[in-house]
């Protein structure tokens, strides 16, 4: 996100180069937390900065509901409670795309659970 405040182009031009609307942009930049993860692994193959992190975690993500479906029903209802999302919203943001907000919330709740 760094790179996207030194980026000398303008929202219409940012948007033509990652294949979102300009308008989209400009609303992503001044509230973050709508940016998706498809959205942040466009930007890092735009500014040629490793999609690592992001393929890895759409792979976990996408492996997550099947794990979860495998646990037992009463483990698998802490796990969710624990995650703040039930198995079909997993698989509901796998099928269309994980917004910003939910991993940090996700990522949140498993950090104070600890």
């Amino acid at each position: 996100m760094w790179r996207l405040r030194e980026c000398s182009l303008n929202d219409e031009q940012l948007g033509i180069a990652v294949g979102l609307s300009g308008n989209a942009i400009r609303n992503r930049r001044s509230k973050p937390d709508l940016w998706k993860l498809s959205d942040v692994e466009r930007l890092a193959t735009h500014f040629t900065l490793p999609v690592t992190a992001c393929v890895q975690l759409s792979q976990v993500l996408h492996d997550l509901p099947v794990g979860l479906r495998n646990l037992p029903a009463d483990e698998r209802r802490r796990t969710e409670r624990q995650l703040l999302f039930k198995t079909t919203q997993l698989e509901s943001y796998n099928q269309s795309d994980w917004p910003v907000r939910y991993l940090l919330r996700m990522h949140h709740a498993l950090s104070n659970s600890r």
